[in-house]
């Protein structure tokens, strides 16, 4: 072969092999969608039994689905239910499931859902809703260890047929269904957390690295994955000063509400420049009095502490997120508040009111037990008590001490009732005044801190439930908010807003005014700028 036939065919399969590698290598990988979230903390838990913060609540929303949804304008859809049946005593409801599977392939049943809302009732299990079950035949008196669990009126024929019956026809029992306590648990993880987590919802957890971020993908096993545009939501867990500068760098898509704050001495500008969401709160934060340890045993010491609040102020200078001060505990917008209940700011009558406790307790000012606020740690809850402590110096001589701590440590001492005057607040499971009241219906619920109980209270809620005439029904609950809000066991300060930034391409996030964010349907359109 002559040397310029050879070279001729060397170059041949020099060209061969190059085309066929290039045909051999993998095409190039599709962008995925992802958003990008700011915390300031992470989850608690992600047990939807147990789950108490609106932190805690999107996660659930994320990982699992019950047997009701939300659209996208509020209204209940399907779920993991088909159908839902009601007796025409509105006593006993029948859920029809869909065919559909947890993350780990196996079968979501009425099974589970059955054995979850029990577990939820049994009298060791720390599930701070366990009260919002109470409606069904049987379910207090398991929580309170009466009856066993089995007992209670929550029966799955088959494994696609849950039938529940109430005590009482409960007009909003199908909302209920909606919110995260009703989510069912896999029977696997329920018995052991530790195991590698299985839900049921649009997405699955990928990672999570405590302190830094949480990573959730996109479930492929869901019923309605077709529906799902993003494949991945990264929660970040950030300081609200490294959030904003990481938005103004575009290496975060939301930051605020309801996962976090958006730094205090930013928010004047971001209204004045136009850049800053703000979304209508069913919440109300408010100041909780330990009833049951002094000096907050004296009702007229409580009444005192609320009426020297200046609530304007507050959301005026320290706040400024358009919330709005706040007379009542459950939220304007509900429609149950004609009028306050009680003067928003009266430094007159509450040093009078003061002056009487001390007489009733045979203290001085200088014998008075030693108070401290105790909250969250975060730079909104931190202004918000210097405001007060200052507030309460002026009118009473005192020195209220400042105890901040972590979210997960706040509700541990709370919870053990480890505290003289607490910081919270509470966002509605559902849009009904009686989420908002029966919080304080009993001394026993993990969700009353105060340790208050008032019987009279107590009659109006269950006249409330067997009343069918909505107008006489929401008379009958105001005179409870009038009632609670006399004794005062807790301050309400304002009523909630959400403030937040998004990234103008992240489209169909329903944002509850509840106060969770729900990503079934959200994408991100393509970048712009």
């Amino acid at each position: 072969m002559s040397l310029s036939k050879l070279l001729s065919l060397m170059l041949l399969l020099t060209l061969t092999v190059s085309c066929d590698r290039q045909q051999e290598q993998p095409e190039a990988e599709e962008k995925q969608a992802v958003l990008r979230i700011s915390s300031e903390e992470d989850p608690q838990t992600l047990d939807p039994r147990m789950a108490r913060s609106l932190v805690n609540v999107t996660y659930i929303k994320m990982f699992y689905e019950g047997l009701i949804n939300r659209a996208q304008d509020g209204s209940l859809v399907p779920g993991v239910a088909r159908e839902a049946n009601i007796s025409s005593d509105g006593k006993t409801y029948t859920f029809h499931l869909r065919e559909c599977t947890w993350s780990n392939g196996d079968p979501v049943t009425a099974y589970d859902f059955a054995s979850s809302w029990k577990s939820l009732l049994s009298p060791d299990f720390p599930a701070p809703n366990a009260y919002q079950f109470y409606m069904i035949k049987g379910a207090k008196e398991a929580k309170e260890g009466a009856i066993t669990v089995d007992e209670v009126a929550i029966n799955a024929i088959d494994s696609q047929t849950l039938v529940v019956e109430l005590s009482d026809p409960t007009p909003y029992f199908l909302e209920l269904t909606s919110t995260h306590p009703f989510c069912p648990v896999h029977p696997v993880w329920a018995s052991d957390t530790s195991q590698p987590f299985i839900g049921n919802g649009a997405y699955q957890l990928g990672h999570w690295e405590k302190r830094s971020e949480v990573e959730a993908v996109k479930n492929p096993l869901y019923w309605d994955a077709d529906q799902v545009k993003l494949d991945k939501i990264i929660v970040m867990i950030l300081d609200p000063n490294t959030a904003l500068q990481m938005y103004a760098a575009n290496e975060v898509d939301w930051i605020g509400s309801p996962l976090s704050t958006i730094p205090v001495d930013a928010l004047a500008t971001l209204k004045q420049e136009n850049r800053l969401g703000v979304a209508p709160g069913a919440g109300t934060q408010w100041f909780v009095f330990n009833t049951e340890k002094a000096p907050f045993t004296n009702q007229k010491m409580r009444k005192a502490f609320s009426l020297a609040v200046n609530r304007h102020d507050i959301v005026e200078h320290v706040t400024q997120g358009n919330q709005t001060p706040a007379t009542g505990v459950v939220p304007l917008s509900y429609g149950l508040q004609a009028l306050p209940y009680f003067e928003e700011f009266s430094m007159g009558a509450a040093k009078k009111l003061f002056q009487e406790s001390l007489e009733e307790m045979q203290l001085s000012a200088e014998e008075l037990p030693s108070i401290s606020l105790s909250y969250v740690s975060t730079e909104r809850n931190h202004k918000i008590a210097q405001a007060v402590q200052q507030q309460w110096h002026e009118a009473f001589g005192i020195d209220v001490q400042l105890d901040h701590c972590e979210s997960k440590l706040y509700f541990d001492r709370i919870g053990k009732r480890e505290y003289t005057l607490g910081m919270g607040s509470w966002y509605g499971d559902f849009r009904d005044p009686i989420n908002f009241l029966e919080i304080f219906k009993s001394k026993n619920n993990s969700t009353n801190s105060s340790q208050w109980e008032n019987k009279q209270f107590i009659d109006l809620l269950n006249l409330s439930a067997r009343v069918n005439d909505p107008k006489n029904r929401m008379n009958i609950l105001r005179r409870a908010e009038r009632i609670l809000m006399n004794d005062m066991p807790v301050a309400p300060i304002f009523h909630a807003s959400y403030n937040y930034m998004k990234n103008e391409n992240v489209s169909d996030v329903y944002f509850s005014e509840l106060g969770y964010l729900d990503f079934k349907h959200a994408y991100i359109e393509e970048y712009t700028h």
